[in-house]
């Protein structure tokens, strides 16, 4: 049966053409297709968005704007300039027994530092030593090396027996003020507060040392 539609009368008996044109239709309409398809999903996406930032909620935008504003990363390696951490917060929200931990993990963090630095110090004294055995002349350098190292040593053993003690204190479970009696929160208050003034004060008093040292 002959065909009547005029591009495959001319196209018969040639396969190729009827394949790229067939392919070439159903490209067409699967294009036509998808272009309608995706209107709405466009439309509702954006439609989507505008609502999200519509109903965002207040703290939401508030905390954002304080992230965007936060010191930068090199402030928390100068404690000169960090603010100091919030005695009064910490001993209000903290449990007992993480209190205890954080104590604990930052002393034997700081003691460990310093643990290896007393050792390289006793290293540098050692070397010193065998030197001034071999005939050169650094007695003087010797003796200040010495008394750097015993300084340090003092100091290590402070802070391990400060670890020790911390570690084997027994604390009960629970916040601070659920360990006192509710008669005695307000002087309790009142007592946390003058501790931790006390304890910015001591903060200030060593910032200010160290500044007329090094000037």
């Amino acid at each position: 049966m002959a065909s009547t539609h005029p591009r495959l009368h001319r196209l018969t008996g040639r396969r190729d053409g009827v394949r790229q044109w067939l392919a070439g239709q159903l490209i067409a309409w699967g294009t036509a297709l998808s272009g309608r398809a995706n209107q709405p999903a466009l439309a509702g996406t954006a439609t989507d968005s505008a609502a999200r930032l519509t109903k965002r909620p207040p703290e939401s935008a508030a905390l954002a704007s304080r992230e965007a504003s936060t010191e930068p990363p090199v402030l928390a390696f100068c404690p000169g300039l960090r603010e100091p951490l919030s005695v009064e917060d910490a001993v209000l929200r903290r449990d007992l027994t993480l209190l205890k931990r954080e104590a604990a993990d930052a002393l034997a963090a700081f003691g460990s530092a310093h643990a290896l630095v007393a050792s390289a110090r006793l290293a540098e004294v050692q070397s010193l030593r065998e030197r001034l055995r071999e005939g050169e002349d650094a007695s003087e350098r010797l003796l200040a090396m010495a008394g750097d190292y015993q300084g340090w040593q003092a100091d290590q053993v402070r802070l391990f027996d400060a670890l020790a003690l911390v570690m084997r204190m027994r604390v009960p479970a629970g916040k601070t003020f659920e360990q006192v009696d509710p008669g005695l929160h307000a002087e309790a208050r009142r007592h946390l507060e003058s501790l931790t003034v006390e304890y910015q004060r001591m903060l200030l008093g060593e910032q200010i040392g160290d500044s007329s040292e090094e000037s």
